[in-house]
């Protein structure tokens, strides 16, 4: 292990905690705000959700300081495969219970008239109803790891414990945005033809299996090299094995994180095609009946 890198862990590790003051504020400031809304909508005498809540202080925020402060941040300096699985857990897994947690409907509802309206006009603008939009979110989901992966970002990120921090931050905020969709309370509403919508999802659940495996089978090493002299155990033949895992894991996780936009996708088109039955048949069934009161005032007429 390099100098530099040996004086870091001394400095900064204990154990397998990192200290990392700015996620740890971050997180601070989200359940002090999140507890704050809460206590201000049940003092309205509204209820809110237990299972939103646990979602958002007993996972999320967890999630969170778990994937900055824990084995991942702590093994991301000497392990590609571990930095991969930070990011992983920042951009795909946190964010699902973050968003599971209320934080827009929270908001709309605990926040002052003015303040509300504010927050609703801009939830409601077209830049977010784009980026919100259920086949723009894999594309988020996946740009966000390739946007550090590769890119100088990575060697940044692992030579200044500040640019890590604004690296996870970023993670985890791209990964609520394109998450939203899978909570239909949360995210604006979208109009799109259903099959089309469909079909672009499955092509995306095709490319977006590129990066990772770009990844696993380059023969160039990522961030100059670093895990090969930084590595646990190192060398240039273990760096390549690390970071072949970590093309995988990103290959995976690229697959996984595009099923659930796909099923949801699929699930509205199911849904309006069943209102759209539906409605033809009330309106069938409105037409049948006019028919048949014409026909049987005409009869009374004939009589």
């Amino acid at each position: 292990m390099a100098p530099a890198a040996a004086d870091l862990k001394a400095a900064v590790y204990r154990g397998l905690v990192v200290f990392a003051p700015i996620p740890i504020l971050a997180a601070i400031v989200l359940a002090t705000l999140y507890v704050i809304g809460v206590a201000r909508v049940r003092r309205t005498g509204r209820p809110w959700p237990v299972l939103r809540l646990l979602s958002f202080l007993a996972m999320g925020i967890p999630l969170l300081l778990f994937a900055t402060c824990g084995p991942p941040a702590y093994y991301a300096h000497t392990s590609f495969l571990w930095y991969m699985t930070m990011i992983v857990t920042l951009a795909l897994v946190t964010p699902i219970f973050l968003v599971w947690g209320g934080p827009v409907t929270l908001g709309r509802q605990a926040l002052p008239r003015s303040a509300a309206r504010w927050w609703s006009a801009w939830w409601d603008s077209r830049l977010v109803a784009f980026i919100t939009y259920p086949l723009v979110g894999p594309l988020l989901l996946l740009a966000a790891p390739v946007a550090v992966v590769f890119t100088p970002l990575l060697l940044a990120s692992l030579q200044h414990a500040a640019v890590l921090a604004a690296v996870q931050l970023g993670l985890v905020i791209v990964g609520v945005l394109a998450t939203l969709p899978l909570s239909e309370s949360e995210s604006p509403k979208h109009k799109m033809p259903h099959a089309v919508s469909a079909f672009l999802a499955f092509f995306e659940l095709i490319v977006d299996a590129i990066p990772g495996i770009v990844l696993a089978y380059t023969t160039t090493l990522v961030a100059s090299g670093w895990y090969a002299v930084n590595g646990i155990p190192g060398g240039t033949q273990w760096a390549a094995s690390d970071q072949r895992w970590a093309g995988q894991v990103l290959w995976i996780a690229g697959e996984i994180v595009d099923l659930p936009f796909l099923l949801l996708i699929v699930g509205r088109w199911m849904r309006a095609d069943a209102e759209d039955a539906r409605r033809i048949d009330a309106e069938l069934d409105a037409r049948d009946a006019r028919i048949a009161a014409a026909k049987a005032s005409s009869a009374d007429q004939t009589t």
